[in-house]
């Protein structure tokens, strides 16, 4: 006789694996409070009424949070299944955020005291678990329970609360920190009131820190941005500028003039695939000190942490800083996208960009977003900023009113830490010098003091101007070029200015397909010399990797390529 079994019903090995997963799926630092605060402003959003509340009490001392809200409160008979994994009651709902059902579920297994009240008109329950995230880490065949009961006195809305949380940072901040994180990293930093009327929540917010010391506080239901806490003198609108200041009547000092120390600001929105608005708000500060200048002020940083690079990694997300950051519905995603690939690279420290964007689609612990989404955020990037170098850039004074000049020591340091890192014991620099024909002098010099270029004798350098090295092999005397590309030795043969059958080797960074293309054209080969060991190679040139050959005509020159000499 058959019997009909319940062969999906997963067991207690499969459970613990699955809410393991949702909790591998969340990194960010304020993940816990983005969360409970999502679900409380989606329960004020369904009920909106004349004075919406958000309560929010933190106690770093104790491991404990408690996130109460005036909303619609959920359906009791509801709850012991919305507090089960992938459960929600949003799927219907577009204009709410939460939609995977797993956010409550990741709350109740990051503490070991988890509670709900919660209740409307009619009706109320609490619902307890106890030891959820010491059940989650166990192998114990004890199934997790779940104490209910229906209350008797009325309540509106729904209170959450949290105790003997476990790994939580968010109780290492102080309180300007702790709002600075509400205001950019969670819903409570409500985008949607940039650009068109919203609803308004009274956010009431009582923190005690690890010292004991408590301190309470009420924010405003909306996004921190710096242009909006600065005075009209200590800031200008980009539209504007252009349209005042672009005109053939003022002159490059009345730009510079009027841009002077002040935050440039620029917002507005894109229509994407004909119906898809993409908005954004940027601003562009004139120099990278500024963010720390602003965060100290703001009280986010103290001065003696301002060098300190290990704090300012540990805390990054409770600093202002540059970026490309996204927003979904009124939320803020605390994800960052990142710059694309353009000139003048270095001025990406100097801006700041916020994209709200409606269709952005995220993994369920808001670590990433599809990576054509990305793109298409990195695309209107790319035109805000070019925007930016197109009418800034250029009259934006570092320091004080002095005259712009083209090399700018920010944007210098900036595009270097964009650039290709070396991790070569043999060497002390630690960027490429693609490009740069002194770094590949350098780095010879430096290969050859430390031996691992070897038998040459330096003889002196550029005499009569005409090449860079002369030097002997043995009883040999020989020519040496640097070049940052080995294709540029072609520019000094067209000029005659030098001579193939002159030169005995080149020195350059790195021989490229780029290098095999050009030569080519001139019926010049590029042939690699393979050996056991190019250094010890005593039949060819010394430390030579490849050999230029114009097809019997003359001797063929020779090519040390350093990226291959220190990489071997």
């Amino acid at each position: 006789m058959s019997e009909k079994i319940d062969f999906l019903s997963p067991g207690l090995s499969h459970i613990r694996k699955n809410i393991r997963g949702i909790d591998d799926s969340y990194n960010n630092e304020w993940d816990i409070l983005a969360e409970l605060l999502q679900n409380s402003v989606d329960a004020i959003r369904k009920n909106s009424q004349e004075e919406n509340k958000i309560e929010i009490k933190i106690d770093s001392e104790q491991k404990e949070i408690m996130v109460k809200d005036n909303g619609t409160g959920i359906d009791i008979e509801k709850l012991p299944d919305l507090l089960k994994p992938f459960s929600t009651d949003k799927d219907n709902d577009n204009s709410l955020v939460g939609e995977k059902g797993v956010g409550l579920t990741f709350a109740v297994f990051s503490c070991n005291y988890f509670e709900i009240i919660t209740g409307n008109e009619k009706e109320a329950a609490r619902a307890v678990i106890k030891d959820a995230h010491s059940w989650k880490t166990s192998v114990t065949d004890e199934r997790l329970g779940l104490d209910f009961e229906h209350l008797e006195q009325s309540f509106k809305g729904t209170t959450v609360i949290l105790k003997n949380i476990v790994d939580c940072p968010l109780f290492n901040l102080n309180f300007e920190q702790l709002k600075y994180v509400l205001r950019t990293r969670t819903i409570l930093g409500n985008t949607r009131s940039i650009w068109e009327e919203d609803i308004d929540i009274k956010i009431n917010i009582e923190f005690k820190d690890q010292n004991g010391l408590v301190k309470e506080d009420e924010i405003p239901f909306s996004y921190m941005l710096l242009p909006e806490t600065l005075k009209e003198k200590e800031k200008i609108n980009l539209n504007y500028f252009i349209e005042h200041y672009a005109g053939v009547l003022k002159t490059d000092a009345d730009r510079r003039k009027a841009l002077f120390g002040k935050v440039i600001y620029h917002k507005g929105e894109f229509i994407h695939s004909n119906n898809r608005k993409i908005r954004f708000y940027s601003y562009f500060l004139p120099t990278r000190s500024m963010w720390d200048k602003f965060s100290e002020k703001w009280g986010l940083i103290t001065k003696d942490k301002l060098d300190d690079e290990e704090y300012k990694s540990n805390f990054h997300y409770a600093l202002l800083s540059p970026g490309l950051f996204t927003s979904v519905k009124g939320m803020p995603t605390g994800i960052a996208i990142n710059n694309p690939k353009t000139g003048y690279a270095g001025y990406w420290s100097n801006i700041f960009i916020l994209f709200e964007d409606s269709s952005l689609k995220f993994d369920i612990g808001r670590k990433s977003i599809h990576g054509q989404q990305s793109l298409i955020l990195q695309k209107y990037a790319k035109e805000i900023f070019n925007q930016y170098l197109k009418h800034i850039t250029k009259y934006v004074s570092r320091d004080r009113g002095i005259e712009h000049n083209d090399w700018d020591r920010d944007e210098v340091f900036g595009e270097i830490s964009d650039m290709v890192s070396l991790t070569s014991e043999k060497t002390l620099f630690k960027k490429s010098p693609k490009g740069q024909e002194a770094q590949v002098c350098a780095m010879f010099y430096e290969l050859a003091a430390k031996g691992i270029i070897k038998d040459l004798v330096f003889l002196t350098t550029g005499y009569k101007g005409r090449y860079d090295l002369y030097a002997q092999w043995g009883r040999k005397n020989t020519v040496i070029e640097f070049k940052s590309d080995l294709r540029n030795i072609l520019r000094d043969f067209d000029d005659e200015q030098k001579l193939f059958d002159e030169i005995d080797c080149i020195v350059c960074w790195d021989v490229t397909e780029e290098d095999e293309k050009v030569l080519q054209e001139r019926s010049i080969t590029i042939d690699e010399i393979y050996n056991s060991d190019i250094l010890e190679n005593r039949t060819r040139f010394p430390n030579a990797t490849h050999e230029l050959n114009l097809g019997g005509m003359v001797n063929p020159v020779y090519v040390i390529d350093l990226k291959k000499i220190i990489n071997s």
